[in-house]
């Protein structure tokens, strides 16, 4: 299957084409995920063969680009496939097509004027998608659907430290889905807050990371009468907790909150841990 292959690159050079900037401030990681279990053909339980690997990359990349403004850019790639074995009408073990585990595409340029005063001014692009959209019976298409947010308000850095830093801001935003499956291009708009933790835990040799974003949508250009979940808050909780056990050998454990209405009345949650490799670029 040549995508992964082709997914491997395309996070490679966005990466890179970050860590290629002059004179940034840049923070990047590279996490790879592998988990694996095996069970002879006369196994008597149930269980069947499995691999699963998850590539991910965090990159960050700041400056000080006048006295007055600063610019960060953050992007966030992450990959992964199941791989399970399978019994064919004959009960022969064979392995089947690979299941796509984890995907995502997340970039976000946001620019601060930096006025020291309580409350700093900012504006935002933000872009958030995944590499393949596989349907079944359809097309296969790369990097599709695309959200992109355009946000504007006030922001504060609650606490900057080296072990410790604390951010929140609250704007107005709008969002445009482009899917190339779909001719229209809704648009809505309302009220974006998001606050981001990162702390160091040096006596564990660990990390923490943790972003919590919430939206309220106020208008919907293709809302449906009679059908009013699209004004109830988004909201989406992620937390990455890292320990770096010895050289590049990590543990790390994933944890994710998401509550979107549209998409399901109940919130959605996600819990990866995993023993992998991972290296520090910068």
């Amino acid at each position: 299957m040549k995508s992964p292959k082709l997914i491997l690159i395309i996070m490679a050079l966005m990466s890179l084409s970050i860590l290629a900037a002059k004179g940034w401030d840049v923070d990047s990681d590279i996490l790879v995920n592998l988990t694996q279990s095996q069970f002879s053909d006369n196994w008597a339980g149930s269980e069947l063969s499995n691999i699963t690997w998850t590539a991910t990359s965090n990159t960050v990349a700041q400056k000080q680009l006048k006295d007055w403004l600063n610019n960060k850019n953050s992007l966030k790639l992450a990959f992964g496939q199941t791989h399970m074995q399978k019994r064919d009408a004959a009960g022969q073990l064979e392995w089947d097509k690979p299941q796509k585990s984890t995907d995502q595409i997340a970039f976000e340029s946001l620019m601060q004027f930096t006025l020291k005063s309580f409350v700093d001014p900012y504006v935002s692009l933000r872009m958030d998608s995944q590499f393949l959209d596989q349907q079944t019976g359809l097309d296969t298409y790369i990097v599709n659907p695309i959200k992109f947010t355009e946000s504007a308000g006030i922001m504060r850095t609650i606490v900057n430290t080296e072990k410790t830093k604390l951010n929140v801001r609250l704007g107005g935003a709008v969002r445009e889905t482009w899917n190339r499956r779909n001719d229209k291009l809704p648009i809505d708009g309302g009220v974006e807050g998001i606050a981001e933790y990162k702390q160091i835990i040096s006596a564990m040799n660990a990390s923490y990371n943790s972003k919590l974003t919430a939206y309220q949508a106020l208008f919907k250009s293709d809302a449906v009468e009679g059908n009013d979940d699209w004004k109830a808050p988004d909201v989406k909780w992620e937390n990455m907790l890292s320990f770096k056990l010895w050289k590049l050998l990590s543990l790390n454990l994933n944890l994710d909150f998401i509550y979107e209405k549209e998409q399901s009345p109940n919130i959605q949650w996600r819990e990866v841990l995993g023993l992998g490799f991972s290296y520090v670029l910068f």
